[in-house]
């Protein structure tokens, strides 16, 4: 296992105007969601596949709520909030229902990949130790005789990361 070093530059953060995803009504506190997929990726380079997991999936629920906080006015206005808790099923049904994802299946990637990162990411992985997150994803297939949790880890980051490069391009709409 290989030591883990953050470097300083994995905490700045961007500036508000610079960020079209962030209301002007949002305070520079709230964006902490800005490294996390650097840091889950240097994470996952030091085999830390815990801790990438969890700033993984916690990167793309930010990147989810970022688009919706962007585009639903009830929202800006402060007369819907985002009941969803940490459902990314539910934020994803909330995306499509402001109808911003594309037809005839050109969005089918995006959704597949917020699929699959709700399926093996929970918020309370903040909590649990890489063997117990590994210990689960064996429980839930993600893990077999032919692919091992490095494997799966890999794949994990990068539905990470579709989903996030996709909630960043639905911010520019």
């Amino acid at each position: 296992c290989r030591p883990f070093i953050l470097h300083p530059s994995d905490f700045i953060l961007p500036r508000p105007a610079h960020n079209p995803c962030v209301p002007a009504t949002v305070r520079p506190a709230q964006q902490s969601g800005a490294p996390r997929p650097r840091i889950a990726y240097r994470l996952l380079k030091a085999e830390q596949f815990g801790g990438s997991a969890y700033l993984g999936g916690r990167g793309a629920e930010g990147a989810l709520r970022a688009v919706l906080w962007k585009h639903d006015l009830e929202i800006q206005q402060g007369k819907k909030s985002l009941d969803t808790g940490h459902d990314l099923r539910a934020l994803l049904a909330n995306v499509r229902n402001l109808g911003l994802l594309r037809a005839g299946g050109r969005d089918d990637a995006f959704t597949t990949a917020v699929q699959h990162v709700a399926r093996l990411w929970y918020n309370n992985m903040r909590f649990a130790s890489t063997e117990a997150v590994e210990k689960k994803w064996l429980k839930l297939g993600e893990l077999r005789n032919t692919r091992t949790f490095k494997q799966a880890a890999t794949e994990f980051y990068d539905a990470c990361a579709v989903v996030i490069k996709r909630c960043e391009a639905l911010c520019h709409k």
